[in-house]
C-alpha cells in the first residue's frame, strides 16, 4: 500500500534534484583543475588555414602539405588518399608535449574521415617509397634529425569525393587546416 508523499517531501525531492543538476557540472569543472576550461578555449579558437605549398606554425613546428594524392582503392567505388606533410621542428620540447597529433580529411560536402589505423600493407602496395615514414600517431621527435620530417597518412574515401581539406589537431594549439 502506498502512502501519499507530503508536500514537504516533494519539496525536498525537487530541491535535491536541482542541487544535483548544479553540483555535477561544478564537480567536473573543479575536478579537472582548469583542463576543461582550457579545452573549451582551444575549441573556440579559429583554425589556422594553410593553402597548398604554404606552411603553418603550430605547437613548436612548421607544418606544410606536400601532396594529397588519390590512389586506387581496395574496395569497389573507393579511393585511397595519401597525405604527405613536412614537419620542421622549431621547438622540440613544445612539439613533444603537443604529440600525438591527429589528422582528419574533409571533402567539399563536409564529410569527414579519419586515417586508416594500420595502413602498412596498403602503403607498401600503393607507394613503397613512403611505407616506412611515420604517421601522425607514431611520430617521434627524435626521428627529425636536421631536415624536415615527412609524415604520411592514408585515408579510405568514396571515389566520387573531392575538394579535400586536411585538419591537423595538436594538443594545446588551434587546429591547422591544410588545403
Amino acid at each position: 500500500m502506498s502512502v501519499p508523499a507530503s508536500s514537504r517531501e516533494r519539496k525536498s525531492y525537487w530541491i535535491s534534484l536541482v542541487s544535483l543538476l548544479a553540483a555535477v557540472p561544478l564537480a567536473v569543472l573543479v575536478g579537472s583543475r582548469g583542463e576543461f576550461a582550457a579545452w573549451l578555449q582551444r575549441r573556440m579558437e579559429p583554425p589556422l588555414t594553410v593553402e597548398h605549398d604554404g606552411s603553418g606554425q603550430g605547437a613548436g613546428g612548421s607544418w606544410r602539405l606536400i601532396s594529397l594524392r588519390r590512389l586506387p582503392g581496395t574496395l569497389p567505388d573507393t579511393s585511397l588518399m595519401l597525405a604527405e606533410i613536412d614537419l620542421s621542428v622549431e621547438a622540440a620540447d613544445v612539439l613533444q608535449q603537443a604529440l600525438p597529433c591527429a589528422l582528419s580529411l574533409t571533402d567539399g560536402a563536409g564529410r569527414r574521415w579519419d586515417p586508416l589505423p594500420l595502413p602498412g600493407r596498403l602503403l607498401r602496395e600503393a607507394d613503397p617509397e613512403v611505407a616506412d615514414r611515420p604517421q601522425c600517431t607514431t611520430l617521434m621527435i627524435g626521428e627529425a634529425g636536421d631536415g624536415p620530417l615527412r609524415v604520411v597518412e592514408l585515408f579510405l574515401v568514396p571515389r566520387q569525393a573531392d575538394g579535400f581539406t586536411l585538419s591537423l589537431a595538436l594538443t594545446g594549439s588551434p587546429p591547422i587546416l591544410l588545403k
